[in-house]
């Protein structure tokens, strides 16, 4: 039960990053700006819709699966927002 509770939070979690990779892909962004950074707006708009069916794929299996099968959902999210951040860290200013 607390298994199920932790997935529900962090699945709003991505939900919520998504929605801010996605509506930040035309404003700035931290410290970067998509109209100098041409690169930056797909990237943030792939990510968020990877972050948005990782979400839909972890209510799924939160209602479906066993509760050892979240941890792909962790894993998937981690790595997901993992790589988005090195991609920020690698972006010449």
């Amino acid at each position: 039960m607390i298994v199920n509770i932790l997935m529900i939070i962090f699945i709003i979690f991505l939900l919520g990053l998504s929605y801010n990779l996605w509506y930040y892909s035309d404003k700035k962004f931290l410290i970067y700006d998509p109209k100098n950074i041409a690169s930056l707006k797909p990237t943030m708009r792939i990510t968020a819709g990877l972050l948005c069916l990782d979400s839909i794929a972890g209510i799924i299996i939160l209602f479906f699966g066993n509760v050892k099968s979240n941890l792909i959902i962790l894993v998937a999210g981690a790595f997901i927002a993992g790589f988005f951040s090195i991609y920020l860290s690698n972006i010449r200013r």
